[in-house]
This record gives C-alpha cells, structure tokens and sequence, in this order.
C-alpha cells in the first residue's frame, strides 16, 4: 500500500506546482531546544525563570542543540531542507537586556556558527527575532512588554543582530505569533497585573510598535545593502460555523479577528479592525499618523503558524467563569464535534485536529483579505502534529508515525492546489518542529 507522501509524489497533476524559489525545511525555537541556559554569559529569560521549579518542562537540557547543533545541521540535510527557522535568544546576546552595553560575544558566535554551517550545507538561514523568551531582567526593570520602553531595547537587539548576522542572513522574521504570546504573557509573568479590557489592546500596540520600528530599521539602515526580506508571523487556527445559523457565523468570524486581525489589519490593511474597535471600546489601541505610516506594510511577506480547525457553536462563553486561555479567542464556545463526529484525528490535548480542508480555507481567506490584490507570497512557517499518547509509545510503534505522516501529507496537497487551484501565492512551509 502506498504511503501518503507517495500518494503525493506520484501524482503528475501537483508536479512543478510550486516556484523554484519555494523556502521549504522545519523550525524551532531557540528556548525550547537549545538547552543550556546559563552556559557562556547567558541571563535568566522569563521562562527560565517561570519554569525552574519543574524538571522536564524547563529548558535546561531541551534538545541540547546548543553542543549538538551540527546534528540538526546533518538532520535539514538528511531531509532534503533547503531553509531552517530559527530564533535568536535575546538573552544570549543581551543577559540583561540592555542594548547599550556591549553584545555577549559567545552568544553572537554560536548563532554565527549554526549560520555558516547552514550556508554550507546549502540551507538558508530564517531568523526569527523574537519567539517569546525576553531577559527577566527587563521584567524586574520595567515590566517589559507592559511598558513602551520595551521598543526601544527590542529594536536595539534587532540592531546588533543585523549588524553581526545580516551579511549571511536573508530572512528574517520579526516576532512569532503575537496572539498566542499575549495569552502566554497573560497567563504567567503578566497575570497579576493583567487586566482583559485594558491591557490586551495595549500589549498589541506594543508588540506591532516593536515589529514596525524594527522593519523601519532594517530597510533603512540594512536591507538596501543586505538585500533580505522581513516580516512578522500570525497564528491561526480556522474556525468554522457549525451550522448555518447566524449567531454560529459571527462567532467564527469573532474568533478571527481576535486571534488574526487584530494584529494583521494594522499591517497589511492600515487600519484597526472596526471589530476590535467596538470590543475594546475606550481602550481599544491607536496608533498616531506618525506611527501608522511605520506600521502599514511593515512585511514584506504574511508569515502564518496554522495548526487545526475548530467549529463555532455561536454561545459565548461567561467570562467570569470561562478558561482564561479562552479570552484571547473573544469568549466564543469552539467545540470539535458536530453530531457526534470528531471533525477530525485528535491530537495531542486536542490540539490539533487533523483537518486539511481548514487550511485550505484558511489559506484562501488570508489571499482574500489580506495578500492576493498585493501580490504578496504566503509563508507557512509551522504547521505539524502531535500523535495523541506519542510520549507512552514504543519506539518501534513511534517510529512507524503513521498519523504524522497523514497529517503532512493532507496538509502539503491542501498547499499545492491551493497554489495551482486557488492561484495563491505561497513562498514556503516549514514543518514544525525539526527536533521536538
């Protein structure tokens, strides 16, 4: 019986769909499989800190990529990738986040070292600049993300990165998945002072100011001589209606202004969404004439993490007593049965769910609101899945990952035809994770 990859590699019609310039490989991030968190003049970043207590979750050993980084570099070979995602610990460069001072030399040299041997390999590097793990030191000084001040230290790392890497480096993205940061953030280090009507709007001009000044920076000062591209990357789930009811529609319509226009309106459109406006009321986020003209079309690209798909039922949740992770998704009831059915093979703790056709649709409608009329290529830079129970198999029964290889395979031809059919622009996919 053939494989699902097979099914894919030997159907004629999906041939010479995608450009010869499509960035395809895996991603990581650097707190989840470096290890090492003190090793060579690192400081403390808040996850260290908020996870030193519970041995296995923090990133102490993680995947040790920090001494076996030429495995990973064998591994992208092994797969035949010709781009690896990767994030930079702010905390190796700055220990204590101060841009000011002189920049940790060991930790510019291992990221200088995985680059080269990148480029030798013939794999190109894709940086991401922030993946969440900020020094907790600039949450002792000013509470960090809370506190504009943030921008100013954010685009100063960015600065030196540039300088040190950018000669070698021709993709970069700015901050990954600022939504599912904000619920992170909100849910740990930010939870005593985090207040839902006031500080997610807040937190969002934020992180949009430090993407912007630093795409602001880059094309100033760098990308004229380097010659890279730069954006941000969004996360997004689809949701779909569970009927055709109107308050079902609106609802999955709600959750993808919270999770995705909120953060991508001011980008690609140049305007806050008239949705979030109404939800946030007094303290829904503005930007000045000054700011908005750094914020609109600060990406040269739409960096998209896609997981799952959802149904929405219309019932809104009470928010006196709803999970708090449900908050970012603006208190709308997502459920993953309809009649009975899963609406797809159950990953683990439910995420995700194996449905390839929400991607497709997903695709479309960021084509539809957001890139198409631009031109500007879509880049999956996450998409994966984690077999439910994985961790209580056998090795010989994982290493088989017969899910797995379903869910790439339903997911890379939703890609394809969405690139042949739909007429979508699409740069590159990145499989999440290379080592996790």
């Amino acid at each position: 019986m053939p494989s699902p990859a097979d099914l894919i590699l030997s159907d004629p019609t999906l041939a010479s769909v995608l450009p010869a310039s499509f960035a395809y490989g895996a991603a990581s991030a650097s707190h989840q499989i470096e290890g090492h968190i003190a090793a060579d003049g690192k400081g403390p970043n808040v996850w260290d800190i908020i996870l030193k207590d519970k041995k296995g979750e923090n990133g102490e050993d993680a995947c040790n990529s920090y001494e076996q980084w030429q495995e990973d570099v064998d591994l992208l070979k092994l797969y035949g990738a010709n781009t690896y995602r990767f994030s930079i610990s702010w905390a190796r460069i700055f220990p204590d986040g101060d841009c000011t001072k002189t920049p940790n030399e060991a930790g510019i040299k291992y990221y200088s070292t995985l680059i080269d041997a990148l480029l030798e390999a013939k794999i190109q590097p894709c940086i991401t600049i922030f993946h969440w793990d900020h020094p907790q030191a600039l949450e002792d000084k000013y509470g960090s993300f809370s506190d504009e001040r943030i921008v100013d230290d954010f685009v100063g790392f960015a600065k030196v990165l540039f300088e040190r890497l950018g000669d070698r480096c021709k993709f970069w993205i700015t901050i990954n998945e600022p939504h599912i940061f904000t619920l992170f953030s909100s849910l740990t280090y930010m939870s005593e002072r985090w207040d839902y009507d006031s500080s997610y709007g807040k937190l969002a001009r934020i992180l949009l100011l430090c993407h912007a000044k630093t795409v602001d920076l880059y094309r100033r000062e760098f990308q004229p001589e380097q010659k890279g591209t730069i954006g941000i990357t969004y996360n997004c789930d689809w949701t779909e209606p569970i009927d055709s009811s109107v308050e079902a529609k609106e609802a999955a319509q709600g959750v993808r202004h919270n999770v995705l226009s909120l953060f991508a309106d001011p980008v690609f459109l140049g305007s806050w969404p008239d949705y979030i406006k109404k939800q946030q009321g007094e303290h829904a986020p503005q930007f000045s004439e000054a700011e908005w003209k750094l914020v609109k079309g600060s990406s040269d690209f739409f960096g998209l993490n896609h997981y799952g798909t959802t149904y929405t039922t219309g019932k809104r949740l009470d928010r006196a007593t709803a999970d708090r992770f449900q908050v970012g998704f603006g208190f709308y009831e997502r459920v993953f049965e309809k009649d009975g059915v899963k609406i797809g093979n159950k990953g683990e703790n439910g995420h995700p769910h194996d449905v390839p056709w929400g991607f497709r649709k997903l695709l479309q409608y960021i084509a539809d609101r957001y890139t198409r009329s631009a031109n500007i290529p879509i880049y999956i830079t996450e998409n994966g899945f984690p077999v439910e129970g994985e961790g209580d198999l056998s090795r010989e029964e994982a290493i088989k990952d017969v899910q797995r290889q379903a869910y790439y395979a339903g997911y890379l031809r939703q890609l394809f035809e969405a690139s042949r059919d739909d007429g979508i622009n699409i740069g590159g996919y990145m499989a999440w994770s290379l080592l996790e």
